[in-house]
């Protein structure tokens, strides 16, 4: 078995303070800004593409946030999310209503493993939200990826922004974190090496995790200006979103 990431224990210590993740607390208005933006996208891609009452993968579920929005805007006959943070885990099934019980489950797993509890054809869409990027062995946790899921929605910080490398940089919250962001054409390289063309890729939102709020609200008025610049919207946004499948 392949060893995990010391930033799980970063992760499980965030959960243990907060009850959450940082990037997913209410009260982070620029998170919450961002993330809807990317969720947006992620919905837009399994509405447009997958279909609602589909089985869906969620790698990479954290404390289930965004699970549960998927679940409540997507209606999947299944939608299984897992994460080796177990206290994020711990957190993410605390939130399952009754109601949502049978057709949501979480599960503390392995990326590196994911042949060992799944089945080929189990899911019809995998979605890996934020998570490549925090991994020190990308390709054998795609490779994991392509034996067991057909169509993977991914969505990773833009690695063509020079303004997100210094983030990287000089944020403490980033390097607590070992947040880093990838190359692009290197991300699609490496799922056309298990078989994956692409469908479609977005480059969106301009608002950072953690700015002050009033900017926040600034660059969110003029997000969809620099989203319609085709060099602007390469360059200078934070995330990068896209669709492939077999």
């Amino acid at each position: 078995m392949k060893s995990l990431e010391n930033n799980i224990a970063i992760f499980n210590i965030d959960v243990t303070k907060k009850g959450q993740y940082l990037y997913t607390d209410a009260q982070n208005v620029s998170a919450q800004i961002a993330t809807a933006r990317q969720s947006t996208e992620i919905i837009r891609l399994i509405k447009d593409y997958i279909g609602t009452g589909k089985t869906i993968l969620d790698i990479g579920a954290g404390d289930g946030t965004f699970t549960i929005e998927l679940f409540k805007t997507v209606s999947p006959k299944l939608i299984v999310g897992f994460d080796p943070a177990s206290q994020a885990i711990r957190a993410a099934r605390k939130k399952i209503k009754s109601s949502f019980k049978g057709r949501i489950v979480f599960k503390i797993l392995n990326i590196y493993d994911l042949t060992r509890y799944f089945k080929k054809g189990e899911f019809d869409v995998a979605v890996v939200r934020g998570v490549l990027h925090h991994l020190d062995d990308v390709q054998a946790a795609i490779t994991q990826i392509g034996k067991v899921v057909d169509q993977v929605i991914v969505l990773e910080p833009n690695g063509y922004n020079p303004i997100l490398k210094i983030i990287e940089k000089v944020s403490s919250y980033h390097q607590r974190h070992d947040e880093k962001s990838y190359w692009p054409p290197h991300l699609l390289q490496w799922f056309g090496r298990q078989g994956y063309s692409l469908v479609e890729q977005r480059f969106v939102c301009i608002v950072p995790y953690f700015c002050p709020s009033a900017l926040a609200r600034v660059l969110k008025c003029i997000e969809p200006f620099f989203e319609r610049l085709p060099l602007i919207r390469r360059y200078y946004t934070g995330t990068n979103v896209f669709l492939v499948k077999k």
